[in-house]
Parts: structure tokens; sequence; C-alpha cells
């Protein structure tokens, strides 16, 4: 009778603190499970502990054995963005407006806000290689002698001993050099004639290059016009204009030269506002 009442309070003591393995040492009494039973909150899920472990009543929880809740249905990542942004383009602006400029007339005087500059003569000029000029739309303008001399865009006196040669359509002065061999042997008109000066959208001003040592680019770009600050007008030096004519609105692009070949920024697309040529009336 007592044996019994101590395989019954082990029996009770086990159940009481859910560690028996369904066996007492003594008696051979199969213990009844825990009859409280764990129901998970909704939406989520217990993890049970694994089969073998024993529960730590009464002292801190064992990460591995001891249950966790966990949700049910892990967060789905952001769906990734299919909005595609379209590259803006920059509508053309106003055709170019193309100007041919007469600063001489057939009797030697200098018209159109053109005027002689000091002195004169300035110097003497050898125009032995006399050629069109390869800014004018007409016949009767011709350039010469050394390019330090930048008379690339002149008219001929009456006397053919003389040539007035015009600096640029803004300053508007005309440099008469004596010929050192007279006559002047007239040109015939350039096929394709570049313009002598461009006045871009951005307000600045270009002359064109008339020979001489101007720098370079590792990207082989060359320079073609000389403009206001440090900037010229770039070309590939095979290229038989610097301009760009797809579209009424011509445009140039604008970079830096440095000494020898450096690394420089990309060249600017710029629009060009007006394209001066020279003419004979």
């Amino acid at each position: 009778m007592r044996k019994i009442r101590y395989v019954g309070v082990a029996a009770v003591l086990c159940a009481l603190v859910a560690g028996c393995d369904g066996e007492t040492s003594s008696g051979g009494v199969t213990a009844l499970p825990p009859t409280t039973s764990q129901t998970a909150a909704p939406g989520v899920s217990v993890v049970t502990e694994p089969p073998g472990t024993t529960a730590n009543p009464g002292g801190p929880a064992n990460p591995e054995t001891s249950g966790t809740v966990a949700p049910s249905t892990a967060p789905k990542p952001p769906e990734p963005s299919t909005t595609t942004t379209s590259p803006v383009v920059v509508p053309p602006g106003p055709a170019t407006n193309v100007v041919s400029l007469v600063a001489v007339d057939n009797s030697g005087k200098a018209i159109n806000g053109f005027s002689i500059v000091q002195p004169d003569p300035i110097g003497d000029i050898d125009c032995k290689y006399v050629a069109g000029s390869r800014s004018a739309t007409t016949a009767g303008v011709v350039e010469c002698g050394a390019s330090a001399q930048a008379a690339n865009v002149c008219w001929i006196a009456p006397d053919k001993a003389s040539l007035l040669c015009a600096d640029d359509p803004w300053q508007r002065g005309v440099r008469r050099w004596t010929v050192q061999a007279p006559p002047v042997a007239a040109a015939a008109q350039s096929a394709n004639p570049e313009p002598w000066a461009l006045e871009l959208a951005d307000g600045r001003h270009c002359r064109i290059r008339v020979g001489g040592a101007w720098g370079g680019r590792s990207d082989g770009l060359v320079g073609a016009y000389s403009c206001d600050g440090h900037d010229v007008v770039l070309q590939m030096p095979d290229a038989a204009t610097a301009m760009n004519k797809s579209n009424p609105a011509w445009t140039v692009q604008v970079g830096e030269l440095g000494a020898g070949a450096p690394d420089l920024p990309a060249p600017k697309t710029i629009q060009v506002r007006t394209a001066y040529f020279a003419a004979a009336s």
C-alpha cells in the first residue's frame, strides 16, 4: 500500500515537471502526458522542440530548443520599378542665319561699316601662291601670305598692287597690305566654302583658323575656329567641315585644346546663330 502511494506521488510529480520519458524508475508506471495544450495565436506558427530534447523549467530558455514564434508568411520584397524615363530631346532652335559680307567695293573703298585701320599700309605680303578665299561665296575674294598675317579674307585693290583684308565681322577693321610682286592674280571661287566667322547660340564669337599650332586632345579632335575665351570649335582632322548642317539650325562641337594630347572633357554641341561668309560686289 505504501509502495503504491509512492508510485502515485512520483507519477504526479512527473506530470507536473513534464520531464519523464514515459516510465518511472520503480514500478514501471507510465506517466500521463501533460494535459495543458499550447495554442498558437492567429496568424503565427509555433516551432516545437525537436524529439529527445528536455525542457528547462524555471531556467533561461535555450535558443536552440525553446518555442519560437515566427510569422507564418515571410514579407515579400517590394516589386522592382518598371517605370522608364525617356531621354530629354532638345528641339532645334531657329534656323542658322547665313550672311555674306562685302567689306570692300570694286573701287577699293571699305563699305558696310568696315574701315581701314592704321598703319596704312600695315606691311608687305607675298601673294605668289594666291588662292580663292575658302570663306567666300563668290569669286573676287582671295587669301595669300603667311598664316601669321591672317590674310584669308581679302579683296584686291583696283591697281592690283595692294590687298585689303578684313579681320572679322564684329570689329570690321580692314588692313591694307602692299603686294611684294604685283600684280595679284585673280583666283577661282572655293567649291565648298566654310564660314569666315560664327556667332554661337550662347553669344560667343568664333573665327576660322588660319594655320598655326593650336595644341591637341587625346580623342584626336583638332581646332577649326578660335572662340572668345579658351574654347575652340573642334572637328576631326579629315573632316570636310566643322558644321553639322543636318538641320536648319547648324551645330558645332566646342571644347578645349591642350599641350600635347591631354585627356579633356568631351566637347559640347552648340547651335550656330549666325554664320558669316565673305563676298565680292
